[in-house]
């Protein structure tokens, strides 16, 4: 009977998975972005790329091997619908039906994975998740990070071998992109805050990230850092906030900055500083890896001598990324010929490079296709957060002494079983709420704050804030059982 539970757990995670992946499969081929390529191309002997750590490319591989970059996106579409069913499971009210899935298997199995099979459908159809589960890019993971973290702070219900999973996962996902260290980081102060008993474990992902990122670092670029030119984009940020131009001025009598040549001409846009071939960056003999050393300098400078207009700068451009969650950069087919596109036409089979070309998104006619459901999924997402405050709110109401901390742990002792129960529920509820919304800001500061708020930046999170309407938006506590008569 329990292996049994096992194969239809899989069958149920599997079908969630389908459901996630159907944006690939009408596209005809797994949505790519320009960067793509370098992920694509990372494992190949000789290729370092000095802006993007050297983790999700060799992740990748295992799943493609040099064959169909479809089994990356079917990968993914597995991971999230995986996650999906542990979070179902923690916040499944009738333990009873959690504890025991194969007691009763018509009712707990099938009640499991209703909900399960109706959260990936619902997610599919009205939120940005399947799209970045079909992109050909890290930016799902930092969904995958806040969802780790908080399995591992928060759910009672875990294996071993699952909590061990959810530390492995939990450790890549943070680590394919710096940006999520900073998400990773606001999940710990969350765990810290709503359930600090579980800190040390919760925190194994973060830890398990650092020394990646140490690791592979030390391999690609012979320093044992996190991020060996990450103040390039730093600089590049507070370049386009006008927080440097007063630190140069000021500095550069006594300084022998490159960028000093730059001065009345830095670019007022941060992508232009980064990625124009003229500008400061690429016209460095260098390039950004030479730049790196000047930029930390400058951008100490900047942080030392004007730290409240950087903080008001940040929290600005934070604003505004909170709110950018639309799908139209992540559609088009701007540069993938020669990007995406040369890196299969030179390491997969003829076949795919036609599968590639085949595709909608190659035809740029995937963006109007999608524009509404694009549109639906902003509304849900304005919808999803007007519900998750009355969700918070009705939680809070109804929390136990445990949330308040009004009782004696004698008197909580002596409640009746099901108000034990129930107060758990409740803080795991509110917990979950706070978790996601937390991971959901962090993603907003560590993007809009720390490089440029775009669309494709916050819609990648946005989606879990979808999840409390979907799984909590019946009431969460238990009713206490009527008094025999």
């Amino acid at each position: 009977m329990l292996m049994n539970s096992k194969y239809i757990q899989i069958c149920y995670i599997v079908v969630g998975g389908l459901f996630l992946l159907w944006p690939a499969i009408y596209n005809g081929y797994p949505l790519a972005y320009s960067d793509s390529h370098v992920f694509i191309s990372q494992p190949v002997a000789g290729f370092m790329n000095w802006d993007k750590p050297f983790v999700y490319g060799p992740l990748i591989l295992l799943f493609h091997a040099w064959q169909t970059l479809w089994l990356v996106v079917v990968a993914q579409a597995l991971l999230v619908s995986h996650l999906l069913w542990l979070i179902v499971v923690a916040l499944m009210p009738e333990h009873k039906r959690v504890d025991a899935i194969d007691s009763r298997p018509p009712t707990a199995g099938w009640s499991l994975g209703k909900r399960h099979l109706l959260t990936c459908g619902a997610l599919a159809l009205f939120s940005t998740a399947p799209w970045f589960v079909s992109f050909l890019m890290p930016d799902i993971y930092a969904a995958m990070a806040v969802c780790c973290i908080f399995l591992l702070g928060f759910s009672t219900r875990l294996t071993r071998v699952e909590s061990a999973w959810l530390v492995l996962l939990g450790a890549l996902a943070i680590a394919v992109h710096l940006s999520h260290l900073v998400i990773a980081a606001a999940c710990m102060f969350g765990v810290l805050c709503l359930s600090w008993r579980r800190l040390s474990v919760a925190a194994l992902p973060l830890v398990g990230a650092i020394i990646i990122l140490l690791g592979t670092n030390f391999y690609a670029f012979q320093k044992a850092t996190i991020s060996p030119h990450g103040s390039v984009f730093m600089l590049a940020r507070l370049s386009g906030d006008g927080n440097t131009k007063e630190i140069l001025e000021k500095y550069c009598a006594q300084k022998n900055w490159y960028l000093c040549a730059w001065v009345d001409r830095l670019p007022a846009d941060s992508d232009d500083f980064l990625w124009n071939g003229q500008g400061p960056v690429w016209s460095h003999p260098g390039g950004p890896i030479g730049l790196a050393p000047e930029a930390s300098e400058i951008v100490s400078y900047v942080l030392r001598t004007r730290p409240w207009p950087v903080l008001l700068s940040g929290l600005k451009n934070m604003a505004e990324q909170l709110w950018m969650i639309q799908l139209g950069d992540t559609l088009h087919p701007d540069h993938l010929d020669v990007t995406v596109a040369k890196s299969v036409r030179q390491y997969f089979a003829p076949a795919e490079l036609e599968r590639l070309n085949r595709s909608r998104q190659m035809k740029d006619t995937l963006a109007a296709d999608a524009v509404w459901l694009s549109r639906v999924s902003v509304w849900v997402f304005y919808f999803a957060v007007v519900f998750g405050f009355y969700l918070l709110f009705n939680a809070w109401r109804k929390r136990d002494a445990r949330l308040s901390g009004r009782q004696t742990n004698a008197a909580l002792d002596r409640e009746p079983p099901h108000a034990q129960l129930d107060g758990q529920h409740t803080k795991l509820v509110v917990s979950f709420i706070l978790m996601l919304w937390l991971g959901v800001a962090a993603n907003a500061f560590a993007t809009g704050a720390l490089s440029k708020p775009h669309h494709r930046y916050q819609a990648r999170i946005a989606w879990l804030l979808v999840l409390p309407p979907l799984l909590l938006w019946r009431d969460p506590v238990r009713s206490a059982p009527a008094k025999p008569t």
